[in-house]
């Protein structure tokens, strides 16, 4: 079966049975404190390795779990899921802020990002998308020199000074090569 197609089912699965315990927001919480602490998880998860020890592990790796997300993570290692457990609750999170209008947006800056851009952003992204929420997530980076990169969905806007001198830089050389 397609590792997409599972993740989807899985993560529909997720969904359905949080909103049925009256869970969704412990079970989404969970699930991203537990998305970043599978990687150095993934070669344990994927070996032959007791079940029991695998779901040991994966209950440390988020003390205070709610039963929902308990009762989920049985289910992924009884159908020996677990390699795509990443996969799983990427789907699953992508269907949870779908169905409540949350946009996530990845904004990156060569240094801190002000508070004035990051409201004017949002609301640029809410009155475009017409989402009722939008999570920005900031990465620093200094090789961008300035400005910023802002990407949503699949739309990117490239204002970085490194893009900038990139492109003055090809001008050049395109100018260059016709004078030759």
């Amino acid at each position: 079966m397609n590792g997409g197609l599972i993740a989807k089912r899985y993560g529909t699965a997720l969904e359905q049975y949080s909103a049925q315990c009256g869970q969704q927001e412990e079970c989404f919480r969970d699930s991203r404190i537990m998305l970043p602490a599978l990687r150095p998880m993934e070669e344990v998860l994927s070996s032959p390795v007791a079940s029991e020890k695998k779901m040991e592990l994966l209950r440390k790796a988020v003390p205070g779990h709610c039963d929902a997300f308990d009762d989920f993570l049985q289910l992924v290692i009884r159908h020996r899921r677990e390699r795509r457990l990443r996969a799983i609750l990427q789907s699953y999170q992508a269907i949870y802020k779908k169905t409540r209008g949350i946009v996530t947006a990845r904004l990156t800056v060569a240094d801190e990002a002000s508070p004035q851009l990051l409201e004017k952003l949002e609301a640029l992204t809410r009155e475009h998308t017409g989402a009722g929420t939008v999570e920005i997530e900031v990465t620093v980076n200094p090789a961008i020199i300035g400005g910023f990169i802002y990407k949503v969905d699949d739309r990117r806007l490239d204002a970085s000074v490194e893009r900038q001198i990139r492109d003055l830089k090809k001008a050049f050389e395109v100018k260059n090569k016709r004078i030759i």
